[in-house]
């Protein structure tokens, strides 16, 4: 019996996209923490946006992982509810 070596499920996509992610979501995070620092509800802002700041900060880091390592993460797209094939009963 031969040896399996490798199998691969589900997809990837190039690293360089996972990069542009992160880049568009480093922008968008950095205005929702201003947004937070603005708002202040309960006199909360600096503590909401530093606690949002440091959750971000790891979703980038994971990001930029994955851009530079982007056949570390492969996945399997998983039709859900409101899902083009749930409207077509597939």
């Amino acid at each position: 019996m031969s040896k399996i070596v490798n199998i691969k499920l589900g997809q990837s996509l190039p690293g360089e996209r996972w990069a542009e992610a992160a880049d568009n979501l480093e922008q968008v995070f950095q205005m929702f923490a201003s947004n937070l620092l603005r708002v202040n509800k309960d006199g909360m802002g600096q503590q909401d946006a530093e606690e949002f700041m440091a959750d971000a900060t790891l979703a980038l880091i994971a990001l930029r992982y994955v851009s530079a390592n982007p056949e570390t993460c492969r996945f399997i797209p998983v039709p859900g509810k409101g899902s083009k094939e749930d409207r077509n009963g597939g």
